[in-house]
């Protein structure tokens, strides 16, 4: 039997989903595998009550035995399965690469497609031409950065930041109303940290937390000086203190675990009263 075990995690609720595959037998004799599903329980600690606690009670026995391995951060069931795709994505694109005569022009169009993804892949990989390049290809970003003036500037780069997925200060989604599921709205959300957390800027008691804090101000003065900044030091104490100040102004992971806290519908006409000074309307352009 082969069993691949998938952990969804929800409002502190993990429900454990095995997928497994039997073997049955084909009208020809072949024996294949047939899907099946089922409730995955041998990491269900049963010496917990689900009642008292869901989560221990599913996963007790998991978490009594799994070991993060000394490469990760961390550890579960998606970096499993993450683990296991890389392989078989990058077997699918080095056979896509594979040259196939074209028979049609459907079969055409199919492969310059898949040329694509091939193309894509060797461009990522190609480390010689990455080191060669070395910053040239964010020049044009980081004259952006440079070409502000003034403040009423920085509305305009953020929402182009927005656009292309880059951290700013804060981002920017389209979902469900939280309490009008039939709508969809925008919801901004703070961001523009480098570290996971607004904690490892404010606990200066934490002397793991601190020490991430200096390494990561000197990991920023390396990049700065690799995308050519003359005086990366100082560059980099400017980068953490900005990002130590949009700390101060963050909300807890606590606070932000609020519903109520968290529900704070504004008209677009009324922006200017959550921020005044700052350009909305450049923004929402």
């Amino acid at each position: 039997m082969n069993r691949t075990q998938v952990v969804y995690l929800a409002t502190g609720i993990v429900i454990a989903i095995a997928g497994c595959a039997e073997l049955g037998q084909e009208p020809g004799g072949e024996r294949v595998a047939t899907p099946t599903s089922g409730i995955e329980d041998r990491y269900v600690d049963g010496g917990v009550r689900a009642q008292d606690d869901f989560y221990r009670h599913v996963n007790g026995k998991w978490l009594a035995s799994a070991e993060i391995p000394a490469d990760r951060s961390a550890w579960g069931a998606f970096y499993q399965l993450r683990d296991s795709t890389l392989p078989r994505l990058r077997a699918l694109i080095e056979d896509a690469g594979k040259v196939q005569p074209a028979v049609n022009a459907r079969s055409a169009a199919s492969a310059a497609e898949r040329r694509k993804i091939v193309d894509l892949y060797a461009s990522f990989m190609n480390d010689a031409k990455l080191d060669a390049l070395g910053a040239k290809p964010i020049a044009k970003e980081l004259a952006g950065i440079g070409a502000l003036k003034d403040k009423r500037d920085i509305a305009a780069l953020i929402a182009y930041y927005n656009q292309t997925g880059v951290s700013a200060p804060y981002g920017v989604v389209i979902r469900q109303d939280a309490r009008a599921a039939t709508r969809y709205i925008p919801t901004i959300f703070q961001s523009g940290l480098g570290l996971p957390d607004r904690d490892y800027y404010l606990k200066a008691d934490d002397a793991k937390l601190k020490d991430a804090l200096v390494k990561y101000q000197a990991h920023v003065s390396k990049m700065l000086a690799l995308a050519g900044e003359k005086n990366p030091d100082e560059a980099a104490r400017h980068v953490v203190a900005l990002e130590t100040e949009l700390a101060r102004a963050q909300w807890t992971r606590v606070e932000n675990r609020d519903p109520v806290k968290t529900y704070n519908k504004v008209r677009v006409a009324r922006l200017s009263t959550v921020a005044p000074g700052y350009d909305w309307s450049s923004w929402l352009s």
